[in-house]
């Protein structure tokens, strides 16, 4: 199946509205990551289907959590994964993705550019060095633990906020002082047989 192709089936599949300049932004973010990954290692995945698979259509199951929020943060961005689909599926919220790695956040803020992502803010550093960004959601895609996702991220979300950690099978809730886990959610990826879970935690 074609790029275009791969990308519909998972906003079709995730029930994410899309027109043709959403199509293209998010094959434009894909071609451009696949040249860049090329020459730096930005991605493990080296093939187009993985990449999208694999990586995009979290982003896409993530969007109709986030959509209505006011702000985002993507926590450990990486090559921008997360918050760039994010960014170009709602260009009106303020998507920040952070990553202490300097080559991916020049490609990101390359990204940023290209494709004219006003709203969309890359920042290199460490996450718990930066000052309180008071976002509505964080999201978050391998990073570590839940507990060290919420005690280096969880000072960035406002009071009411919500983190949204994505986890393979075998992860297991756990308690955290100052947050309430609000749900947890099974999912399957487009033509995927793993199962993945979705941990929902409200800031008190």
């Amino acid at each position: 199946m074609e790029l275009a192709g791969l990308l519909e089936q998972g906003l079709v599949f995730f029930r994410v509205p899309f027109d043709g300049p959403i199509i293209r932004n998010l094959c434009l973010y894909v071609t451009e990551l696949e040249k860049w990954n090329r020459r730096m290692n930005l991605v493990g995945f080296k093939d187009t289907p993985s990449i999208v698979q694999k990586l995009l259509y979290d982003a896409m199951l993530l969007h109709g959590y986030v959509k209505d929020g006011p702000s985002v943060l993507d926590m450990g961005s990486g090559a921008g994964i997360l918050g760039i689909p994010l960014a170009i599926l709602n260009r009106e919220g303020q998507v920040f993705s952070v990553d202490k790695s300097l080559r991916k956040i020049q490609f990101q803020n390359h990204i940023r550019r290209t494709l004219g992502l006003h709203r969309f803010s890359p920042l290199h550093g460490r996450i718990e060095s930066l000052e309180p960004l008071e976002v509505e959601s964080l999201v978050v895609k391998a990073f570590g633990g839940i507990t060290d996702i919420l005690g280096k991220g969880g000072r960035h979300i406002r009071k009411g906020g919500r983190a949204f950690i994505l986890k393979g099978p075998r992860e297991k809730a756990v308690e955290y002082e100052g947050f309430i886990m609000t749900d947890e959610v099974p999912y399957m990826l487009p033509s995927g047989t793993n199962p993945y879970r979705l941990f929902i935690y409200r800031k008190e």
